[in-house]
């Protein structure tokens, strides 16, 4: 559950995807996280504070995803679609 609008708990909306799916958001995730720690994502992208909070919320929830839904598995030789 993450915490949505006035504190109120909301389901992880990256947990209905197909293990491939969020393997794919976690690799995309990883990515930006290595731009945002060369400090790219504030000079190249141009994302402030409240853009910085929001990437961190998404790489919480996806990570959450993927813990739930791959988590190390090979998604290639998973039988979920």
């Amino acid at each position: 559950m993450a915490q949505g609008v006035a504190g109120r708990m909301t389901p992880n909306p990256f947990l209905p995807l197909s293990p491939a799916a969020v393997d794919v958001l976690d690799d995309m995730i990883d990515a930006w996280r290595d731009k945002d720690r060369h400090g790219e994502l504030v000079s190249e992208q141009g994302y402030g504070p409240k853009r910085l909070a929001a990437f961190n919320e998404l790489s919480a929830l996806i990570g959450d995803a993927w813990q739930a839904r791959v988590n190390y598995r090979d998604v290639e030789e998973s039988d979920d679609a």
